[in-house]
């Protein structure tokens, strides 16, 4: 029992020393990937849904502004929360399905509701290409993007390979309102009829 309270100390004091001197955990910088990331979260009891809106999306752009677009938008991107399939079509068409895991179908029961409150394109904050979508926690959330429009500004704009995209998915339960879970991506554009 010693030994265990006497380890416990020492990664306490790790830990502490870390934040101190303002790094982090080696352990939490092997876990947290920016391009490529997500989180089970709660949602405080009788928090607005403007309020967690509001919290979730400035996380994201966060991470949008922190992170590089140094692996391209294709395949399989696999997490604990849920995996995202991409591809680009041959006409330039950004694809995406988006595919809860067991672990987040587990936490947050049999429906929810999927949404993206949040997109970047090339550091740009757009409307994003995808609106909330109620679904059963099986579902195969899925969308694409070929064009879209600045915040603010009604001008049309086409995805271009090697563009820097960010993605941000909210996910909410509908059997328990403090249940929830976010999914962020970000990657390059890949040239046409990647897949």
């Amino acid at each position: 029992m010693a030994q265990k309270s006497h380890r416990l100390l020492l990664a306490c004091s790790a830990l502490s020393a870390s934040l101190l001197i303002g790094g982090a955990p080696a352990q939490a910088a092997e876990q947290h990937n920016d391009a490529d990331v997500g989180e089970l979260i709660s949602i405080p009891a009788g928090e607005a849904p403007a309020t967690t809106y509001a919290r979730v999306v400035q996380r994201a752009a966060e991470i949008h502004a922190r992170t590089a677009a140094d692996k391209k938008c294709t395949g399989v991107w696999k997490h604990s929360v849920a995996n995202v399939d991409w591809d680009r079509t041959p006409a330039g068409t950004v694809r995406w399905n988006f595919k809860l895991t067991a672990r987040s179908r587990a936490k947050l029961g049999p429906a929810v509701t999927v949404s993206m409150p949040n997109a970047w394109v090339n550091n740009h904050a757009i409307n994003a290409p995808y609106g909330p979508h109620p679904r059963a926690s099986t579902y195969n959330f899925h969308g694409s993007m070929k064009k879209y429009n600045r915040k603010g500004s009604s001008a049309k704009h086409t995805i271009r390979t090697k563009d820097k995209i960010t993605f941000y998915w909210l996910i909410k339960s509908h059997s328990n309102p403090r249940a929830g879970a976010t999914r962020y991506i970000t990657c390059q554009v890949p040239p046409k009829g990647s897949g």
